[in-house]
């Protein structure tokens, strides 16, 4: 029977010992791997509870909201058949999803009953052009009429006309606001409560999506 010499025995020896050492460093740094890319996974969806007449809409992404790896909190959701009076809460999150600290607004999008673009407050300026045949009164330092564009000078004015009225005073001329109803505004204050304004009452649903900072200074 023959036999290896003591120094190849040695050496195989040490080679497998190495070979297992080896084995048992990459079965740990995949382990290390395996535990980092779970860590990377978002948290489970939780589902926000809706309130006055808000409902999911079927087939969509229902209103719900997770933590990400980065610590943000996103909230999702599309929605309808709700009130859409300013201040209304249209739903709730469940404590650890929201921002205990600072309240957050941001948009959401109308998908179905879409409003004309609205103004608000009284239309005012120096020049009138719509067309209409006004009668300038009340101390005006200036008079104008006729179907077309005109102008008057500073002054108080009481115009009126077909469909149209509107008061300058004393030459301040502020133009009005235009309002996007089909931009609507969403708070989340620092109890959890979603609240909508800047809504059109014709509005049926609402789409939303937004990356909430869960920690502020």
């Amino acid at each position: 029977m023959s036999t290896f010499p003591n120094q190849l025995q040695n050496r195989a020896a040490a080679t497998i010992a190495q070979t297992r050492k080896l084995v048992q460093n990459a079965h740990q740094r995949l382990n290390t791997v395996v535990s980092q890319v779970t860590a990377l996974t978002p948290g489970s969806w939780e589902l926000v509870t809706l309130q006055h007449g808000w409902s999911n809409v079927p087939g969509y992404i229902p209103a719900q909201v997770r933590i990400l790896q980065n610590g943000m909190s996103q909230l999702v959701g599309h929605i309808e058949g709700g009130t859409t009076t300013d201040g209304t809460v249209i739903g709730t999150l469940t404590a650890g999803f929201f921002n205990a600290v600072h309240a957050h607004s941001f948009t959401a999008n109308v998908l179905a009953g879409a409003s004309a673009v609205s103004v608000q407050g009284a239309i005012s300026g120096q020049t009138d052009t719509n067309g209409l045949s006004n009668a300038f009164t009340t101390g005006n330092s200036a008079s104008a009429s006729g179907s077309g564009a005109h102008t008057h000078g500073p002054g108080s004015y009481e115009v009126s006309g077909p469909g149209h009225v509107h008061t300058n005073v004393g030459g301040s001329f502020v133009p009005a606001t235009s309002i996007n109803y089909n931009t609507v505004t969403l708070t989340l204050d620092t109890s959890g409560n979603l609240t909508l304004t800047n809504c059109s009452p014709a509005a049926q649903q609402l789409s939303f999506s937004e990356l909430l900072p869960l920690v502020t200074a």
